[in-house]
């Protein structure tokens, strides 16, 4: 089904930081994809449940390669495409399920680059496309998201600068402000099939799953302007990954959405906390 209201839908991508697009995956390779992640989540081991107890199992997407369909996805690529994204490059992805009657994940945002001074721009660096593979509201865990903190400066930046801690993973201290709700924060319920778009730098979280049944969303990371990027990111972007659950086909099938950087300039180093440029 094409993206509805694209212009619109960019217009909030660029200014509030994320959008919905409903019902992209279609129930074949939604019903492969529920398959397949819940052989992967049930063959995890408990310490692996207890290091990431706040953000749920991180489980990544080179062990299968059904999750290169996904990269590659069509539908998804159309969507980019009506945005302007005409050669996004993939980085990487991640099973991310948030089991029964598991805590809140903290508060954080995702971009590594804010040495570069593209970070501090509208247009975004690099995207978030997550999948959900359930109905998904605040009582089993959906995304909840400050608008506009991808490019406006929030107490959460300061409050928790450096949110991908061991500590913060495990819940060490359920009473940090990390996972506390916040009055301005908004939330996105899915149904199950939808894709939620959003700016890496945006500050998110997810609610307490408080249900009995596992919480799932497949995250991939895109840049939608490779091209344009400094040198130094796309030397910091391009580098190799080997994913071993994938076979030659699948390999194949992503090749378009590799990233390539050959020239001589430094990897920008990384760096996810915005300095005093982010106001």
């Amino acid at each position: 089904m094409p993206l509805q209201n694209p212009k619109e839908k960019f217009a909030q991508l660029i200014t509030d930081g994320f959008c919905l697009a409903g019902n992209v995956l279609d129930p074949d390779i939604l019903s492969r994809l529920q398959q397949t992640t819940n052989q992967l989540l049930d063959a995890q081991s408990g310490e692996k449940f207890a290091e990431q107890r706040s953000t749920g199992s991180m489980v990544d997407v080179g062990s299968h390669p059904i999750f290169a369909e996904l990269v590659a996805y069509p539908p998804a690529r159309a969507v980019l495409e009506a945005f302007g994204f005409l050669r996004p490059k993939w980085m990487s992805g991640y099973v991310i399920s948030k089991p029964p009657k598991s805590p809140a994940l903290f508060w954080h945002q995702d971009w590594w680059g804010w040495n570069d001074p593209s970070s501090y721009t509208p247009l975004p660096q690099q995207l978030f496309l997550m999948y959900y593979l359930v109905d998904t509201t605040p009582h089993n865990g959906c995304l909840r998201l400050l608008r506009g903190s991808h490019l406006n400066r929030h107490r959460m930046h300061d409050e928790v600068p450096n949110a991908h801690t061991d500590e913060l993973r495990r819940v060490t201290d359920p009473d940090h402000p990390a996972y506390q709700s916040i009055p301005e924060e908004v939330d996105v319920p899915v149904t199950a099939g939808d894709l939620v778009i959003g700016d890496s730098r945006l500050l998110h979280s997810a609610h307490a799953n408080k249900s009995d049944q596992r919480r799932t969303v497949i995250t991939l990371w895109y840049f939608p302007y490779f091209d344009l990027l400094s040198a130094g990111l796309r030397a910091a972007i391009a580098r190799p990954r080997e994913f071993d659950g994938w076979d030659e086909e699948a390999k194949a099938r992503t090749a378009d959405f590799i990233p390539i950087y050959e020239g001589p300039a430094e990897p920008v180093a990384w760096n996810r906390a915005p300095d005093a440029g982010l106001q």
